[in-house]
């Protein structure tokens, strides 16, 4: 591939009202420097990695937690088949804090990245013993030093997890380990992907994106396949070393921001990475935070029982850990098609369709698969709820990063982008655990579940009303267009 250059500016688009009046700079902002396309490719490629391997897993924990819940399991002692009431909605917790941490973690992880970037480490006085320290913060400090150690932790909570025999050991380990260094993983490597486009960036973000979907429909079928033959404690030490061997190369490549390349009188220019209050006071802003909670409590309900209910349809965990396969791949397609749609028709609006078809898809069809009276009507509701909604929910993922940069401008990405995912990994750890509390009991059957599609049903359609809202303030500030 050539190695053409090409200078993209990558001013915000400044408001026309007072809203974004907190953003200004009475200076103009420093000239960027340009892109090289072989790094373009590399920073898609590398991120895309990092995707299929912290949010594919995620989205196939699933299969675990069916795992942990049938009476075959070999980790848990006693087995929680055993239990008069299995503790569904605690083991859908360590699913779910693994993917909270993964997302929230950004509100640490970012501020330090962006302080070693800029060198704000290095201490100030020029004295012999502070310049001797400043040359091992230096080499010890480095961008690269956060994603090795996340890649490790993520190692290491698997493997721990393998010695886990309770409930609370999962959590420690294969939940709060493995989230925390993923988030390691995940941030340093994505945070400054959407500096690297302009023209096309929902379209290489939907790409980027599209590796959650890509992971996920690899990951649950090895999964389930490896708990079936060698069980669970050896699932998870092979997984750990997986990890261990794929995310090194990933936390070796990880991109430098181009703001730190940007020079200022001061030196090089620093990343935002906290939120404002005037920011923060936003319509914009607060609608979009709210819109995230819901979003992600609503989204991951049904990756999280798509085994449990295909095994109550009467199928067996293989096809529920192929299901949630294909709806990864369905998912992973629809991020990038999306993205494009963004491009073209305006990623607000796009977003706005997408959420409805989301909420629409699990009234539809999932609420009247729970309903039916027989598992010949159940069945087709259900694989045409998994298509529809695997389709539309990928709408979200792969379009709300250029979304922020669209709305709130590309020097407060990390910032907002930080902050959102942090409200998305709490809207994570929320949503799946109530939906645990609100299954119905075995002997119901399918209408176990009925409380849970409402649950899923009602915090899209509030995420898609939040999103109109985003929509309507935007236009207010910038003025109304109808692609946007």
């Amino acid at each position: 591939m050539a190695t053409q250059t090409h200078a993209i500016p990558l001013a915000a688009r400044q408001p026309r009202s007072g809203l974004g009046s907190d953003l200004d700079s009475t200076r103009a902002p420093p000239a960027l420097p340009p892109i090289p396309r072989k790094k373009q490719t590399a920073v898609l490629l590398s991120a895309f990695m990092t995707i299929a391997l912290t949010i594919g897993y995620n989205q196939c924990y699933g299969v675990f937690q069916e795992y942990y819940l049938s009476a075959g399991q070999d980790v848990l002692e006693p087995a929680p088949a055993s239990r008069a009431s299995p503790p569904t909605a605690l083991l859908a917790f360590v699913g779910t804090l693994c993917y909270g941490l993964t997302w929230a973690g950004g509100i640490l992880v970012n501020p330090v990245i962006s302080r070693i970037e800029h060198g704000t480490w290095d201490p100030a006085t020029p004295s012999t013993h502070r310049l001797w320290r400043r040359r091992i913060l230096r080499k010890l400090l480095t961008p690269r030093t956060i994603t090795i150690s996340g890649v490790v932790l993520i190692a290491a909570g698997f493997a721990l997890a393998s010695l886990s025999t309770s409930i609370w050991h999962l959590l420690l380990t294969q939940g709060f380990l493995v989230g925390l260094g993923m988030s390691m993983l995940y941030f340093p490597l994505l945070a400054p992907a959407p500096e690297y486009f302009t023209n096309h960036r929902a379209t290489a973000m939907g790409f980027i994106l599209a590796g959650g979907g890509t992971g996920g429909l690899i990951f649950s079928p090895v999964i389930r396949a490896l708990l079936s033959s060698v069980g669970g404690r050896w699932t998870l030490r092979i997984y750990a070393a997986f990890n261990l061997v794929a995310g090194l190369p990933i936390a070796w490549a990880v991109p430098q921001s181009r703001f730190a390349a940007a020079s200022t009188a001061e030196g090089p220019e620093r990343r935002n990475t906290h939120v404002s209050r005037a920011l923060a006071s936003r319509a914009t802003f607060i609608f979009s935070a709210v819109a995230a909670f819901l979003q992600a409590a609503g989204a991951q309900l049904p990756l999280s029982f798509i085994p449990s209910y295909t095994v109550v349809l009467g199928l067996d965990a293989s096809k529920g850990a192929t299901l949630l396969a294909t709806s990864n791949a369905i998912n992973a397609v629809s991020r990038i098609l999306t993205g494009y749609a963004g491009d073209r028709f305006g990623r607000q609006n796009t977003l706005v369709l997408t959420l409805l078809l989301a909420a629409t898809s699990v009234f539809a069809f999932w609420l009247s698969s729970v309903l039916a009276t027989t598992s010949s009507a159940s069945l087709p509701l259900w694989l045409a709820f998994i298509v529809l909604y695997s389709f539309s929910a990928g709408g979200y993922y792969g379009l709300f990063p250029a979304l922020i940069a669209e709305v709130f401008g590309i020097r407060q990405y990390a910032a907002v982008n930080a902050f959102i995912l942090l409200v998305r990994g709490l809207g994570t750890m929320f949503g799946s655990p109530v939906g645990g509390q609100l299954l119905g009991t075995s002997d119901e059957g399918t209408a176990a579940y009925a409380s849970i599609a409402y649950w899923d049903g009602a915090l899209l359609m509030g995420s898609m009303a939040c999103c109109v809202g985003v929509r309507w303030a935007d236009g207010k500030g910038k003025g109304w267009k109808w692609i946007a």
